[in-house]
């Protein structure tokens, strides 16, 4: 045993498997960086449907203010504290939820947040999201890592 660990012969397995060892290492992280990236992607397109669904709803809503009752009122209750605030921001999560998962082993969706601000005529909608991703070591979840994302719209009301 000793001559073979002592041989030239014996110490080229072992520098081999370290370089499959390494390689095999830098692979799994690429991929695991793809997935993260991936996965994403996903939670983002998912927030975009929401918001898409959510600014046809303030369409509609904005042009019922302008007609029948106060623009300005509409707009305090989109950036105040209102039952009607609430509604929207139930509605938008219900909808993330229906386009993707928020919680498995892999990842958890978190502080699914919408802010409202008003810049003239035009209502802008934030959207903000915090993704923790895990990593599955010796049996346990393990946060590996944690991305921001942020989704914008805007909503013209152009009826007036």
């Amino acid at each position: 045993m000793r001559e073979i660990l002592q041989s030239k012969r014996g110490s080229s397995p072992i520098f081999t498997a370290i370089i499959v060892l390494v390689f095999s290492l830098i692979i799994s992280t690429v991929m695991y960086i793809a997935y993260v990236e991936i996965q994403t992607t996903v939670i983002r397109n998912a927030m975009k449907t929401g918001l898409a669904n959510l600014a046809y709803t303030i369409s509609e809503d904005t042009y019922t203010a302008l007609r029948e009752s106060d623009f300005e009122e509409y707009v305090a209750k989109l950036t105040g504290e209102s039952a009607y605030r609430t509604k929207l921001e139930n509605t938008y999560k219900a909808d993330v939820l229906n386009a993707v998962e928020l919680g498995s082993y892999e990842y958890t969706v978190d502080a699914i947040s919408l802010d409202f601000t008003r810049d003239g005529m035009k209502i802008r909608y934030t959207c903000t999201c915090d993704v923790t991703f895990y990593v599955r070591l010796f049996g346990i979840n393990m946060p590996a890592t944690a991305k921001s994302v942020q989704v914008e719209g805007s909503h013209t009301a152009k009826y007036g």
